[in-house]
């Protein structure tokens, strides 16, 4: 019987051999984030296996420093801080390792996530992208005279664009997932869309907008189902600048407005809740439903009520505090409160989940799971 030959690993062979393994975990890995989380395009998965494979080369670690005059806006993408600055978006992760670093030219970005994606903007321009924390997935324009005012992202991977138009006061263009072929549009011939935003299964859009009448301000929260030109639903707001529109689970709607909440369930106006006395402070809307509030009693910021409702549109707690909420974030069934001198995470039933010194340079704070961050003056840190 011949003598079996041994074969000898050389240390390049045994490297080639360990990032193979890595890299069919990363895949299996990914395969079962995607069936966990229902994702359903390749983009996704590949910025999961993206993000693990660059998480295996970790970062320097958080307090990560940061030229603040530069920042226009953060929040949590896919579990990752997400930051755009007035040159670029960057994505750090739980290690402050920069997974993305994406440069753009715009002179007014604004931006706006769901799920693994942001839609960043250049307001009263025409261009806007669409990326993830590891890549940029599209980069579209508007026509010349349709400048965009706002916009937002579904859960289904559509987009909404809302612009000022050469033939109305205003208009909302709604794109399918692959960003190029438009199923929706509306002209609103009077009033200036103010906010937008799709429903998770993708079959509406709602969208506030604002007029005068009569030297009155006025407002209205218009739903569309986009198998039908006229509106689903429609409703007005007298004396009221309504501020942001967000789709709740169920198609429930919650829009806020300057001087009142309003809560619609089922396309049918459930309540408004009016400030009555006090003046809105902050406010904070969840992908998983949830909805913050906080109104300063009297206009008084040491005399703080916050409300938190549940993705049914039901009151889940309030509470009342003697010191202002400089930032409210809810994510992912936590509520994070930024005090002046400490951060408080609640539970979706209002019971107190962790609690953090904050120094006094801190702007706000951002909830990912059980990490919870602080973007102070030059820095992001992590609450310890």
């Amino acid at each position: 019987m011949a003598e079996k030959k041994k074969i000898k690993l050389t240390r390049g062979m045994v490297i080639a051999i360990r990032v193979v393994i890595v890299l069919v975990i990363a895949v299996i890995l990914a395969l079962m984030a995607a069936e966990r989380l229902n994702i359903a395009s390749m983009t996704d998965i590949n910025d999961s296996i993206r993000s693990f494979t660059s998480g295996l080369n970790p970062g320097k670690g958080y307090p990560y420093k940061i030229n603040s005059s530069s920042v226009c806006d953060i929040t949590v993408l896919n579990g990752d801080l997400h930051i755009l600055t007035d040159h670029q978006t960057l994505s750090l992760d739980s290690t402050a390792k920069e997974i993305k670093d994406s440069s753009h030219t715009y002179s007014k970005p604004a931006m706006s996530t769901r799920g693994s994606k942001a839609i960043v903007y250049n307001r009263n321009d025409t261009r806007y992208r669409v990326e993830n924390r590891t890549d940029i997935l599209f980069s579209g324009e508007t026509a010349e005279d349709e400048k965009i005012i706002t916009a937002a992202l579904g859960a289904k991977g559509n987009i909404a664009l809302a612009t000022f138009s050469a033939d109305c006061t205003s208009k909302l263009m709604v794109y399918g997932s692959t960003y190029k072929k438009m199923i929706f549009s509306w002209n609103c011939a009077q009033d200036s869309i103010t906010s937008v935003d799709l429903s998770d299964n993708g079959k509406y859009a709602v969208v506030s907008v604002v007029g005068a009448r009569d030297g009155e301000i006025y407002s209205k929260v218009v739903i569309f189902d986009f198998e039908y030109a006229e509106p689903k639903a429609e409703y007005e707001y007298p004396g009221t600048a309504m501020l942001a529109v967000h789709f709740s689970k169920n198609d429930n709607v919650v829009a806020v407005g300057d001087n009142l909440t309003s809560l619609i369930k089922g396309f049918k106006k459930e309540e408004n809740i009016n400030y009555e006395s006090s003046t809105l402070s902050n406010f904070a809307f969840s992908e998983d439903g949830y909805f913050a509030l906080v109104l300063s009693e009297h206009g008084s910021t040491n005399n703080q009520l916050l409300y938190c409702y549940s993705p049914n549109l039901s009151k889940a707690f309030d509470k009342k505090y003697e010191s202002e909420v400089k930032s409210v974030f809810v994510y992912k069934g936590h509520i994070s409160l930024l005090f002046g001198d400490e951060v408080i995470v609640l539970k979706t039933n209002g019971g107190t989940y962790r609690k953090y010194k904050a120094g006094n340079t801190a702007i706000a704070v951002y909830n990912a799971g059980n990490r919870t961050y602080l973007y102070s003056s030059g820095e992001i840190s992590k609450c310890k």
